[in-house]
């Protein structure tokens, strides 16, 4: 009995690493790869029906995604999808910069600590190039997209 309690915490530990790694067995989330806070996501989209929308989908300019509220992705990693929430992280240089980027960018403040804001973006606003242009710009010292899950939800 002593044996088999000794071997709790290697097995533990063993079932840990087995999540952290990627897992051969789980399949390749289907979908457009988009690039998401520096990560590998697939963007989940409906598949258009042969004819014009079907050649519009196939076109060089549907090879840079746009990234919406409401879009539903998944990593290799992850075995439940998440949606995009329309929020973003964004670290300021300066608290006195929210104001002004706010205005500049079409940003609704919804929390703040005393260099972090959480801004909701435009309901229809592509949200990577939002990122790249919060990103670019001098008042921001980090910009990140927030997505939500429901795995972490009680049943």
């Amino acid at each position: 009995m002593k044996a088999i309690l000794s071997l709790i915490p290697a097995l533990l530990a063993l079932s840990a690493a087995a999540h952290a790694a990627d897992l051969p067995f789980l399949p390749k989330p289907a979908g457009q790869a988009v690039s998401i806070n520096g990560k590998v996501y697939y963007k989940q989209t409906p598949q258009p029906k042969m004819g014009v929308s079907a050649k519009l989908a196939a076109s060089p300019a549907a090879a840079t995604p746009a990234l919406k509220r409401g879009d539903v992705v998944q990593s290799a990693k992850q075995t439940v999808p998440a949606s995009v929430s329309g929020a973003v992280l964004v670290q300021l240089a300066s608290a006195q910069d929210e104001a002004a980027l706010a205005r500049d960018h079409g940003l609704t403040p919804r929390y703040r600590t005393a260099s972090v804001v959480v801004f909701d973006s435009p309901p229809q606003a592509d949200l990577l190039a939002l990122q790249q242009k919060l990103a670019a710009d001098k008042r921001v010292k980090k910009a990140q997209l927030e997505l939500a899950s429901n795995d972490k939800q009680p049943e």
